[in-house]
């Protein structure tokens, strides 16, 4: 009997499609706000982790040379 759709019904279904884009644009611009946080955040990581690396060579070294070290030195006897 009914083939086509009424024409009042054909606005709903634009909305309902148009308001369904809507939230997946709006799903995928959270996404990407969240993947660039995180990748900031990991870079600062990074960054952090190498300037760690960076240091910990030379105080080791500087503190095993240091006179004022607390350990007590061996005397040969």
């Amino acid at each position: 009997m009914f083939d086509q759709v009424p024409s009042d019904a054909a606005g709903y279904v634009f909305s309902a499609y148009l308001f369904f884009l809507l939230m997946v644009l709006v799903y995928i611009a959270i996404l990407g706000a969240k993947f660039q946080r995180i990748s900031r955040e990991l870079g600062d990581l990074i960054d952090e982790i190498e300037g760690d690396r960076d240091e910990a060579p030379e105080a080791s070294a500087g503190s095993a040379a240091s006179a004022d070290s607390p350990l007590p030195e061996e005397s040969s006897v």
